[in-house]
């Protein structure tokens, strides 16, 4: 199942550390990876994205989530520009953000203090138990999120609306 994954970690090493332990995983077809980056909260509260990476041409909606979800971390400044980008960029954001939801965000904010780092990718896993035990042993707090679970829901929800209005 395709998802949006977030370990928040006490350093960039570790973060770091994190990424080289997906791609074991990767390498041992456990999983696989189609976009990751390491994002570090630094004191003042300011984003910095390295080792962005999209292994494969396929993987470019993968590369998209975790550059959006990377935009919405870093709040008013990342969001400006990714609005700059245009129309695109902007309902890209919008379906991301349904596709995820709230409340995935917010617990990741709540966790990516000043000073951590967290590893972002999204993967493509049966089984979640590799990827927690790697990074568990790394010290790591793991949010995950199947990437359609709510966006289905949501468009349902406005095509009924959008239908009972040109009724």
């Amino acid at each position: 199942m395709n998802k949006v994954l977030v370990a928040v970690f006490e350093s960039e090493d570790r973060a770091r550390r994190g990424s080289r332990a997906l791609d074991e995983l990767v390498e041992a077809d456990a999983i696989r990876v189609n976009a990751s980056a390491i994002v570090v909260k630094g004191p003042g509260g300011a984003i910095t994205v390295s080792d962005l990476t999209h292994p494969a041409p396929e993987s470019t909606m993968g590369a998209t989530a975790v550059g959006i979800l990377i935009g919405m971390l870093a709040g008013g400044v990342g969001l400006a520009i990714g609005a700059a980008a245009g129309l695109l960029v902007g309902s890209m954001a919008d379906m991301f953000y349904l596709k995820v939801g709230r409340d995935f965000l917010a617990d990741v904010e709540r966790t990516l203090n000043p000073g951590k780092a967290a590893l972002v990718a999204q993967i493509y896993e049966e089984d979640t138990g590799a990827v927690d035990a790697r990074l568990a042993d790394l010290g790591a707090v793991v949010f995950r999120r199947p990437v359609g679970e709510v966006a289905d829901q949501e468009y349902l929800t406005a095509v009924t609306g959008i239908k009972r209005r040109l009724a």
